[in-house]
């Protein structure tokens, strides 16, 4: 109820103050586990990348923002919990796996924090960690327009085709590749995929 009620005023004040438009939601599978993985360039991300979506999205955020009670009780009605950015928090992680596992939507941000300047910035491993443990597809995301954020200047967000990586681990097992290549590997990949993602929104806009 909450999450829905959250959902709907984001959406409404994203569209009359930030003239929202979403592009290829179509391309978010409708079931099943997925995770989003978007660039990040402000706070307002979270909110706005949540109002695109019809399925409701967890998000791993981070451990700062739960030092406030309120703060925190609202993440985790939403479906947030926190994570230790700079280290391998390994129980956040899994707790990302058990939900993908489960069915749900997780969002996620693989360059780890916010971009200074709002270019891409490489991305962690630990999306790869979490793609080969879960086994779920990757929907990439790039969001546009919010740095920085200003009333009625526009922002966009545009999804791309989910990335199925199966094939990719499984291979990398049968050569007994190491699992911090592979998690590289798919991070990489993401990245590639999300500033693909910019370059279409770029010639859409011409």
């Amino acid at each position: 109820m909450v999450y829905n009620i959250a959902h709907s005023v984001v959406s409404f004040l994203a569209k009359l103050f930030f003239r929202f438009k979403v592009i290829n939601e179509a391309n978010v599978p409708r079931e099943g586990g997925v995770i989003v993985a978007a660039n990040h360039n402000s706070y307002f991300d979270i909110p706005l990348l949540d109002a695109a979506l019809y399925r409701k999205a967890d998000n791993m955020a981070k451990v700062e923002l739960f030092a406030n009670p309120v703060i925190a009780w609202l993440f985790r009605t939403l479906g947030g919990f926190p994570i230790r950015r700079g280290t391998m928090d390994r129980a956040a992680m899994e707790e990302a796996v058990r939900r993908l596992k489960s069915g749900r939507l997780l969002v996620v941000y693989p360059e780890g924090t916010r971009s200074k300047d709002g270019e891409l910035q490489a991305a962690k491993p630990g999306i790869g960690w979490i793609v080969a443990q879960s086994g779920a597809a990757v929907v990439p995301a790039y969001i546009d327009g919010t740095r920085p954020v200003r009333l009625f200047n526009p922002v966009t967000i545009i999804f791309g085709r989910p990335l199925n990586f199966s094939g990719r681990v499984d291979g990398a097992k049968k050569e007994k590749m190491h699992p911090k290549m592979l998690y590289d590997t798919i991070a990489r990949e993401v990245m590639t995929q999300i500033a693909e993602l910019r370059s279409v929104l770029s010639r859409l806009s011409q």
